[in-house]
């Protein structure tokens, strides 16, 4: 029972960070007032094409974010912090500070499709709100959970 007690609220957690991190990159895109597409880009830089790529990058997006709920789980462990939505969100902050230097110097620079390339601060502020929200909501549902 301990382990699928520490498990299922990581899985639940993981989903719903998952989600209202989905719904933030992709809102903007759908009314029209932002042109943020992690999702393409993401499947198109490992499949290095433009064509066919949504569907790849939102299953790899929505797995990752499963997996970092985990990721968390064991540093907050290591530290001996509690997985709460504050030190979530802190987390979430760290990561998406990691995520922005990566996309700007990585991705933007290297990525194989050359509308990627030239991707503005606005894609970079974006990642790291998403990332805060995703571990503030991740923190608030483990929290609640336990």
């Amino acid at each position: 029972m301990g382990l699928m007690a520490g498990v299922v609220p990581l899985l639940i957690g993981g989903i719903c960070g998952t989600l209202v991190m989905t719904v933030f990159l992709l809102v903007p895109r759908w009314l029209g007032l932002g042109k943020i597409d992690v999702m393409p880009a993401v499947g198109s830089l490992i499949l290095r094409r433009e064509q066919n790529v949504f569907t790849i990058g939102l299953l790899l997006h929505l797995g990752m974010g499963l997996i970092f709920a985990f990721i968390y789980a064991a540093f907050l462990g290591l530290s001996r912090l509690p997985f709460n939505a504050m030190t979530g969100a802190l987390l979430g902050t760290v990561h998406g500070v990691v995520v922005m230097l990566l996309v700007a110097i990585a991705i933007m620079e290297h990525h194989p499709v050359a509308r990627y390339h030239a991707k503005g601060l606005s894609t970079g502020i974006s990642q790291l709100v998403a990332h805060i929200l995703y571990g503030l909501t991740v923190g608030t549902v483990v929290g609640m959970m336990h």
